[in-house]
This record gives structure tokens, sequence and C-alpha cells, in this order.
């Protein structure tokens, strides 16, 4: 089962609800920031719970999917007990795209480093502001475990967020200066990197390719053919006895 899913059904066990009350709960409860669930996808998602005996709306099809009055079935309402039994008693690992840029942090130049953390930190600051935004629109009494939901999610950001400010201190104190690597001198460069840059009047690969080497002298033109060797008289006058003849 997909967190849409699971979000959808919890909202449906609470009671009967129509489609767009369904989508003003939603963005209420803030699910969007952690689940797909898209306005118009929404929908096709009840759809989806409907052909699987989830959810079950009214026989109203006139009235639109936003108008329909949708609810959970028993056997919906079975799948969901089991989904969040599993969820609560078992604790998983949450993998992130930012540990893998951790794992790889030495191929980026300190302050590339320092940029980027700063602008995690600023985002951070943005998502607890705003969850802390939600959770005050939630009203001074709501229910149980809609207000563990958003203080578990208020308690994480602000421990990432202490977290992440600890980080860049530490990574402040050990960086080594950012300092570009100097290009080495023209002769140590290896001749299959001696390219010709022309558009570029300072470039180390302006160099050129070999040194010393003469162009070849231009191929001499083959001398023109003998001329014909003339016949001698004798052969001439024999030639012409044999007319003769």
């Amino acid at each position: 089962m997909t967190d849409a899913e699971l979000a959808v059904l919890s909202i449906l066990a609470e009671g009967p609800i129509a489609g767009r009350d369904l989508q003003t709960e939603i963005a209420r409860r803030g699910l969007r920031a952690w689940t797909d669930i898209g306005v118009a996808s929404l929908y096709y998602l009840l759809h989806k719970l409907e052909r699987q005996g989830l959810a079950q709306s009214d026989d109203a099809p006139e009235r639109g999917a936003s108008r329909r009055t949708y609810r959970l079935t028993p056997a919906g309402l079975g799948v969901l007990r089991t989904a969040v039994a599993e969820l609560l008693g078992t604790p998983r690992e949450a993998h992130s795209a930012f540990e893998l840029g951790l794992a790889n942090l030495p191929v980026l130049r300190p302050a590339q480093v320092r940029t980027l953390l700063a602008a995690y930190r600023q985002a951070l600051a943005a998502r607890l502001a705003q969850a802390r935004e939600r959770y005050k629109q939630l009203g001074p009494q709501p229910p149980f475990h809609i207000d563990a939901l958003f203080r578990h999610r208020i308690a994480l950001l602000e421990a990432e967020l202490a977290w992440m400010q600890d980080l860049i201190a530490e990574w402040d104190a050990q960086a080594p200066p950012d300092e570009r690597t100097p290009l080495p001198p023209a002769e140590e460069v290896e001749p299959m990197q001696r390219l010709m840059l022309p558009r570029d009047p300072d470039s180390l690969h302006r160099i050129e390719t070999s040194h010393g080497r003469q162009p070849s002298p231009p191929k001499a033109d083959p001398s023109p053919a003998d001329p014909p060797e003339r016949t001698s008289e004798s052969d001439s006058d024999t030639g012409q006895d044999r007319l003769v003849d």
C-alpha cells in the first residue's frame, strides 16, 4: 500500500466525506508534503480504492466525483489496520538523497560545500516555519493522532536543523582554504592534451603539438619523358626501298 492510499483510507475511517471536502482535509493536514496526492490524482486514487473494494461512494454518477460521498468498506478497514500496525511496530531506516551527497562530499571544493550546506539549512528552516504555521491552524484542541502527527514532524525538523548547524560549524573548523589547482607548466602537459584553442590567447593548450618538426619538402616534379629517337637515314632509305618493292 502506498502512502497516498494509506492517507486517504485513514481519513475515510473517520467517517463518510465528500470528494471536495476530502481535498480540503488533505490540504489542512499538510498530507501533500509527504504523500503523492495531487488535486486531480485524488479522484483517480478514490476510483482505484473502489475497484479494490476498499472504499465505496454513493450511486450518484451525475453529481461528479467532487460531490460524491465516499466511505470506508469493512475490507478497507481491515487493510488499513494491518498497514498501520506494521508502520507503528517496525522502525524503518530512512534513506535520503542528502545522505548520498554527504558520502561524496570530497568531490566538491570547500566553497561549494559551504554554499550548499547553507542552502540546505535555509530550506530546513523554511519547512519548519511552515509546519509550525500549519500546526497553529489546527486550533487549540486537535484530535490526539493529528496533534501527534504534527508534533512528530516538527520535532524531526528541529532536530535536523540543529544537527545541520553543528555540521556547518564543524565543517568550517576543518575545511581547507578554497584554492584552485594551479596549471602545470607547459612542458609538463601531456602531448595528447596540447590541443589548439585559438579563442583563448592565454590558454596553455595553444602550444603546438610538436616542437622542431620541419615541414616535408615538396616533391620534385617528374622529369618529362625523353623524345622518341629519330630513325637513321639508312633505316628510312630501307623503308623507302621496301615501299618501292
